[in-house]
């Protein structure tokens, strides 16, 4: 499957990992960036709960008699902003006083994590900072596990644990709480926030997207219908992810990938206003798994033309030729195309379409040029992260031989033994 523009490359090379790199695992209201995207927290259900459908999002089915006939049904969640749910059924509360109603007027906010999840500790902080903002204004912090009564205790002894999660602690007993909110929004990842009044969804994300609302919610400026259509969206997004997983793992037994290129046209129809993922991940597959270049480097000139203007869609066309581990057929004239695009859109100064330029070069044979553009990707770069990944790789361009350099996930890690099946 492709590899789309993104910078966290380091997921394991299963479907799911495959599928993120894709840019479909969007949660929260509005992810920007794969560093918000959190550890998985297992697979949600493909059909929703009965409950009144929220509005609409963007990018409703078509209404062509004859396309529409041929489209796959996408479920509406049955958690968005605005929607009403019961208290989560917590077991045994390892930290804090124990809650099991909703309070009139409170704030409840719910953060799944698990103990094991790298994600979850860089958040605790964050968590605290806001617990320091708002929990003498009506808000009430309760961090939620499905993990086992003794890993949790043995986790919260520990002296760094104690020192930023000093809020409520629930247990999760078969993953009843999660069910009720994370699974309603066919987003199940770690570490997410649900903030809750009076039975209401307010709002939910990632941590480092809960600032503004909150400081909205506290004020009393937050408008949950304002924000339905977006989350509606995203998590019809996910719920497309998903199904695109056992999709992918069905076709790659099979041998037969009709189905997943059938689904890809689908949702590009219902989904429009976010069309070109689902059409880079088609161009992806053609040219990779489903072994036909021809068909697929036709789609990828058509996308080109149809993007002609967008930096993200020319980046990816790129990075999914010559990244891609599935890819048998390399076109690096197309490869150059799309970089020259991208870096002419982005004005040459966008350093992703410069670090591009230098995998281009590197994958051909010439390291001086790789260097050259490496080096400016590094000048370009402001994000901390992304600006060391491209020294990394800048040492690598200067010590290793220069050709194609496919995409090689790190070996997946051996599961600790205390790890939860909800991390």
């Amino acid at each position: 499957m492709p590899a789309t523009d993104t910078t966290a490359v380091h997921a394991r090379r299963s479907p799911r990992a495959i599928l993120a790199l894709t840019g479909l695992a969007l949660t929260s209201l509005a992810v920007t960036s794969f560093a918000l995207v959190g550890c998985d927290g297992g697979t949600p259900p493909t059909t929703a709960a009965t409950q009144p459908n929220p509005p609409a999002a963007s990018g409703a089915p078509s209404a062509s008699g004859a396309t529409a006939s041929k489209d796959v049904a996408i479920p509406s969640p049955t958690v968005f902003p605005g929607s009403t749910v019961k208290f989560p059924p917590l077991g045994t509360f390892v930290q804090g006083s124990r809650s099991s109603a909703f309070a009139p007027g409170k704030v409840y906010v719910f953060e799944f994590f698990s103990t094991t999840c790298g994600h979850c500790a860089e958040a605790f902080e964050i968590i605290d900072g806001l617990i320091a903002d708002y929990g003498q204004k009506g808000f009430e912090f309760i961090s939620v596990t499905s993990e086992d009564e003794n890993v949790v205790r043995e986790w919260l002894a520990k002296p760094e644990n104690k020192e930023v999660v000093k809020h409520g602690v629930a247990l999760d007993p078969r993953s009843r709480a999660q069910n009720l909110l994370q699974s309603g929004t066919f987003q199940v990842q770690t570490p997410r926030l649900f903030a809750v009044r009076d039975g209401i969804v307010l709002w939910f994300g990632h941590p480092e997207l809960a600032a503004d609302p909150f400081a909205q919610i506290a004020a009393g400026t937050w408008r949950p219908s304002d924000h339905v259509a977006e989350a509606v969206l995203n998590s019809k997004l996910a719920w497309a992810r998903n199904e695109m997983t056992a999709l992918e793992t069905k076709c790659a037994q099979d041998g037969n990938w009709t189905p997943l290129l059938a689904f890809l046209d689908s949702m590009t129809r219902q989904l429009a206003s976010k069309a070109s993922t689902f059409e880079i991940q088609k161009f992806g597959t053609l040219i990779g798994p489903a072994g036909m270049p021809a068909e697929g480097y036709a789609l990828g000139r058509e996308l080109a033309k149809k993007y002609a203007s967008d930096l993200q869609t020319l980046r990816s066309l790129a990075r999914t030729t010559m990244n891609s581990p599935d890819v048998k057929e390399r076109d690096f004239t197309f490869a150059l195309e799309m970089v020259t695009a991208a870096d002419t859109v982005g004005q040459q100064k966008d350093a992703r379409a410069a670090e591009l330029m230098a995998l281009y070069h590197f994958s051909m044979g010439d390291r001086e040029k790789a260097l050259e553009h490496q080096q400016r990707a590094i000048e370009l770069e402001q994000e901390g992260k992304n600006k060391a990944r491209f020294l990394t790789l800048l040492e690598k361009y200067k010590k290793e031989e220069p050709k194609p350099v496919p995409y090689a996930p790190r070996p997946a890690k051996a599961p600790a033994a205390s790890a939860s099946a909800g991390k």
